[in-house]
């Protein structure tokens, strides 16, 4: 059990007999409650990457399909499963590079990784989703969970489209796409409702303003965060950055990634639902069913 798993029992058990004064806790606390930690494992066994352990090439092109945390530590009930299995037998039929980032490489991880192929391209360690790829390409799909990132809930996934943009503007200044097929992505158990309601939402039956009202406050609620460092003082950060750099010590944070360098354009089925940012750096979310 992880250190703030731990904490929280601890906590919980302790005023157990005092359960009534817990019920002004807010919605991020409560979320915060949700978050499964376990101690990172690295290792050098497992899964069967076509490449040796953790060498990348100079360049990652073509849209390469990043898997972050697909375990059912995470996912108990593998909700992402059918779509990451489709989706990596996709990009593999186009020759596209797939890159699974896994946070516990034991016996014990490897057992809990659910999809069907066990042959990525690439296989890396990340605690939470970080990671330096090379991205050369304006483009990448990035899948897994847990989606969403806000003061009370750090997503994974979030993390890893946070990184993936750093690493495309860090070797380009062109606009950058990232895109998040919702069926192969999980969310955290107090956001399955909003997955589910995302996945019945179908653009030919239901008008563009109802899709807009669903989307209404979408970013703040799901990609926004004010408690960490930024460029400028009235930015927002987009998602949380890495900060245990104990846990990885072969990353590298880079610069931040927020509304004050960053210009964000979100999309639903090809439908501009929302945007953010007022920076030179031009990224497009594209989110579909």
């Amino acid at each position: 059990m992880g250190k703030l798993a731990l904490v929280l029992f601890f906590i919980f058990c302790f005023f157990d007999h005092a359960a009534a004064e817990l019920r002004d806790i807010g919605v991020d606390e409560i979320r915060q409650s949700q978050i499964k930690v376990r101690q990172p494992v690295p290792s050098i066994s497992g899964l069967l990457p076509a490449h040796e352990k953790n060498k990348l090439p100079a360049a990652l092109a073509d849209n390469p399909l990043i898997v972050v945390h697909a375990s059912r530590f995470f996912d108990e009930t593998a909700a992402a499963a059918y779509g990451i299995d489709s989706l990596v037998a996709e990009f593999k039929a186009k020759k596209r590079p797939v890159v699974y980032l896994l946070d516990d490489q034991s016996a014990r991880g490897y057992d809990d990784w659910y999809p069907g192929d066990k042959s990525p391209d690439y296989e890396l360690f990340s605690a939470g989703g970080e990671h330096n790829l090379p991205l050369a390409s304006d483009e990448t799909t990035v899948v897994g969970g847990f989606f969403g990132s806000y003061d009370g809930s750090r997503g994974c996934q979030t993390l890893a489209v946070r990184d993936a943009i750093r690493m495309h503007f860090e070797a380009s200044e062109r606009p950058f796409t990232v895109h998040m097929p919702l069926r192969a992505i999980f969310f955290y158990d107090l956001d399955s409702e909003m997955r589910e309601e995302l996945l019945a939402l179908d653009p030919e039956t239901v008008s563009k303003a109802g899709i807009l009202k669903i989307f209404y406050h979408f970013a703040e609620n799901f990609f926004l965060t004010d408690t960490f460092p930024v460029s400028t003082e009235d930015a927002v950060g987009f998602g949380h950055p890495f900060t245990e750099q104990e846990a990885d010590p072969a990353y590298r944070m880079g610069e931040p990634v927020d509304t004050a360098r960053y210009a964000f354009e979100l999309f639903f089925e090809g439908i501009k639902v929302s945007e953010f940012g007022s920076g030179p750096r031009k990224v497009s979310l594209r989110l579909y069913r």
